[in-house]
């Protein structure tokens, strides 16, 4: 991998959890991440975007427990922060008027917008959200393909 820091939106996250397409991507990016060989970031938004997601999951039969997939998530989140590997970005007061001037610019759900906000210090950025990725591209976020 050419870059030694990704950020990750929730669409990214969910796959380490749930195996879908692409998790391969995201699986090898956090194995990068345990060998000291990339950081990786997200917002403390995400823990509670992840808990959605999962959620949703179960309801629809995907999952089998939520909670179960959700401590594993949180599991691993703390130990990438004690290694150093994973920076969590605080919801701060900064984020949120970054945030909802890209609300502004794009017409975007404020979720979204703390993607971006929160990102800014990454090399590249890490979404399979479509529209997400569009507007990251538009704003100059250097894109992590699959």
């Amino acid at each position: 991998m050419d870059v030694k820091s990704v950020y990750l939106d929730t669409s990214a996250i969910v796959k380490r959890y749930v195996l879908e397409e692409h998790t391969e991507q995201v699986d090898d990016i956090y194995d990068a991440t345990y060998a000291g060989d990339i950081r990786i970031g997200f917002s403390t938004w995400n823990l509670g975007e992840v808990a959605v997601v999962l959620s949703k999951y179960e309801r629809k039969g995907i999952l089998d427990s939520a909670k179960a997939v959700f401590n594993r998530f949180m599991g691993e989140t703390r130990l990438l922060v004690k290694l150093g590997q994973l920076k969590l970005i605080p919801l701060s007061f900064r984020v949120i008027i970054s945030a909802i001037s890209y609300v502004f610019r794009h017409a975007i759900y404020i979720a979204d917008a703390v993607q971006l906000a929160s990102a800014g210090g990454f090399e590249a950025f890490l979404t399979y959200d479509k529209r997400l990725a569009e507007v990251a591209q538009t704003e100059g976020f250097r894109l992590l393909h699959g």
